[in-house]
């Protein structure tokens, strides 16, 4: 079952996410287990009303549990009353089915956005871009990473999903006031566009659901992603590429410094440059129609 959970279902040997195992009392005095089980289709509580309390142990260590047991109403809510619980040991794959998954072909967003930057025209910047391309590791990151824990883009491949969408806006912001006394330098916008976010892929943790690291909640996705920059940078030069000029390789960290624009949304700076502030402008509004049911 990798749909909406409802009540009146029975499950049988049905995978789930586990989240916080513990024991409840019930009014009779009994031990059982409480607990939150999630899959694509969302999250729901569960109970054990019949539960071994010596189980609990092994629990709190497992990711991932098959569950036998029927769905009912509990207050409005669906609740699975469990027969039976136990842990086994997903693979990779398995884990990502069991969260919600972005609507998009995720190759096919990928080589959108990979084509986007191998022809960005300025060779330094192009270089620098090829040097986030080339990290194996953290290309399948960003392809893999939700945008949010639980507001936009909240699903596998979301940030790759979210990104992409910037970036073609920006394409349409720059064609539309080319003509215009407005100047918007494409190549900073789009790399700017890709980077903005990319800091999430050490933000956030989606082995269980999504949740923060420890680097999400101690540092964060923005100040990440500046950090990261200056890393990407040494090593396109040491790779061969043309250096990134001083003023452009700050420039970029100001984009990502500053996209969620005011410091109680979360930004480091205020947006000061035009590129800055279209980057905010697209990015909220992608967030904002994501959000629209």
């Amino acid at each position: 079952m990798s749909g909406t959970i409802e009540p009146g279902q029975t499950l049988s040997s049905e995978p789930f996410l586990l989240v916080n195992p513990q024991l409840g009392t019930s009014r009779s005095g009994g031990a059982y287990l409480r607990c939150l089980l999630r899959n694509a289709g969302g999250q729901v509580s569960g109970r054990g009303w019949s539960f071994d309390a010596s189980q609990l142990a092994t629990l709190k260590d497992a990711r991932t549990v098959s569950i036998d047991g029927h769905v009912v109403d509990w207050q409005g809510s669906p609740q699975v009353n469990i027969e039976s619980i136990e842990p086994f040991e997903a693979d990779h794959a398995t884990l990502l089915s069991l969260m919600p998954v972005s609507s998009g072909d995720n190759a096919a967003m990928f080589g959108e956005v990979e084509g986007m930057l191998r022809r960005l025209d300025d060779p330094s910047i192009r270089g620098l871009a090829e040097a986030y391309l080339d990290d194996g590791p953290l290309m399948q990151r960003f392809r893999e990473a939700p945008a949010g824990v639980s507001k936009h883009h909240a699903c596998i491949g979301g940030l790759l999903e979210h990104t992409l969408q910037v970036m073609r806006l920006i394409d349409v912001v720059v064609a539309t006031y080319q003509d215009t006394d407005v100047e918007l330098d494409r190549d900073i916008l789009m790399l700017g566009a890709f980077l903005h976010d990319l800091g999430k892929t050490e933000e956030l943790d989606w082995s269980r659901g999504f949740s923060y690291t420890v680097d999400g909640n101690l540092v964060g996705h923005i100040v990440r992603g500046a950090i990261m920059l200056e890393e990407k940078a040494s090593e396109a030069e040491l790779a061969g590429s043309p250096a990134v000029p001083e003023l452009t390789l700050r420039h970029l960290q100001h984009l990502i410094l500053s996209h969620h624009e005011l410091p109680e949304y979360g930004a480091a700076k205020r947006p000061v440059t035009p590129e800055a502030k279209v980057l905010c402008l697209l990015d909220r509004l992608d967030a904002t129609l994501n959000l629209v049911e």
